[in-house]
């Protein structure tokens, strides 16, 4: 009689052994099979739960979106308004434990494009959209005037960063990278406020979308 496997312990160790063959042999070698042998079985192993190479990988970010969601509720724990923002922004411009090998994963998973498969397309867009979304939440919660764009300016500003790690990790430091968030964020709120002041009776998202299309 086979032994019974919970769907979801397997996909967990699934996606610590990928992410184990990226930090080792770098990302272009993970492959099902060699997935497979660091788990020391067949790929049968392997795909009869994930199909392919990209879910593959969409796995092992799945899991790491699960342990980075309950890292930033512990750093943001105690803190509200304009610090949780804060706060945010400085944990998102770290480089810690898999965090490269992970960003890695992400930028191989997107450079496969609709190759990947639409499944894997519309998973990959899910998570970017659920990050967006958390960042507007923190920008509401910061009392940014327009916390949509808000989240727009800085969901791309992260991904940039996150690129640029990988490029040229040495010059992109954490401190670097908050350092040009937070900057961002204070001009978005001073922005939000000369453009306030300015025109009488004008509504704070026209006045601060006014004052980030000026930025750009």
């Amino acid at each position: 009689m086979p032994i019974e496997v919970d769907e979801a312990r397997r996909l967990d160790e699934i996606a610590a052994a990928t992410i184990q063959v990226a930090r080792e042999r770098g990302v272009r070698s993970v492959t099902i099979r060699a997935v497979a042998a660091q788990l020391g079985g067949s790929t049968a192993m392997v795909t009869n739960y994930v199909s392919s190479r990209s879910a593959l990988m969409l796995n092992a970010l799945r899991k790491a979106e699960e342990e980075w969601t309950q890292e930033m509720e512990d750093v943001l724990e105690g803190h509200s308004g304009l610090a949780r923002l804060q706060v945010a922004t400085r944990w998102m411009s770290t480089t810690q434990h898999d965090d490269e090998v992970l960003r890695r994963l992400l930028m191989e998973i997107a450079s496969a494009g609709p190759a990947a498969g639409e499944e894997i397309e519309d998973l990959r867009r899910v998570t970017s959209r659920r990050n967006r979304a958390e960042l507007s939440t923190l920008a509401a919660e910061a009392g940014l005037p327009d916390p949509a764009l808000s989240a727009d300016i800085l969901h791309l500003l992260f991904r940039g960063y996150w690129l640029s790690t990988l490029e040229d990790p040495e010059s992109w430091t954490a401190d670097r990278g908050s350092q040009v968030a937070l900057a961002v964020i204070d001009l978005l709120r001073e922005g939000a406020r000369e453009g306030s002041g300015s025109v009488p009776g004008g509504s704070g998202v026209d006045n601060a979308g006014g004052a980030a299309q000026s930025e750009r």
